[in-house]
């Protein structure tokens, strides 16, 4: 996996093929990597606004890839991460945004709300984009801790996710 400190932040799978997704984060939003672990199924990094900490944060971003899984359809990738919200979350609410599954890496962006994780009482909600790749599935959200995501948080981080790009790097 290649990290960039700059304002590109890349995720991937260098095992099989250098394939990384490259996400654009604009620097003056003040984005630091808090959490970066790899292992042979995954790899994951997780981003808090500078003097935030995974105890106090406002805006947390997950970065997922997810290694040698392949050809799941866009649909089939959404509902699965709605199912995991469920269940911790009853009430959780799924909006599909967006897709292309004609594309060269299938796409699809939408929103899981939860007014209230059952665990600790508290609200959550996320806009997902996931991308196809040809040797990892990305899974990737921006979270708020709020019941709903404002109409222009939306329409930012939608623009946001779609600067993503599969690369590839030996």
């Amino acid at each position: 996996m290649t990290i960039s400190l700059s304002a590109i932040c890349q995720i991937g799978n260098k095992q099989q093929g250098g394939e990384s997704l490259s996400i654009y984060f604009p620097e003056e939003e003040n984005w630091k990597i808090a959490s970066n672990q790899e292992n042979e199924q995954m790899t994951l990094i997780e981003m808090l606004r500078d003097g935030e900490t995974f105890e106090n944060w406002t805006e947390l971003v997950n970065m997922q890839a997810i290694k040698g899984v392949v050809g799941i359809s866009m649909d089939k990738a959404m509902n699965m991460m709605f199912e995991q919200t469920k269940q911790g979350c009853q009430k959780a609410k799924l909006t599909f945004i967006e897709k292309d599954e004609k594309a060269e890496h299938p796409w699809i962006i939408f929103t899981i709300e939860c007014p209230s994780y059952e665990s600790d009482n508290t609200a959550e909600s996320q806009l997902w984009y996931v991308i196809q790749g040809e040797t990892s599935l990305y899974t990737n959200f921006m979270a708020i801790k709020k019941k709903s995501i404002p109409k222009k948080t939306k329409e930012k981080w939608t623009t946001l996710f779609k600067t993503g790009k599969i690369i590839y790097q030996n």
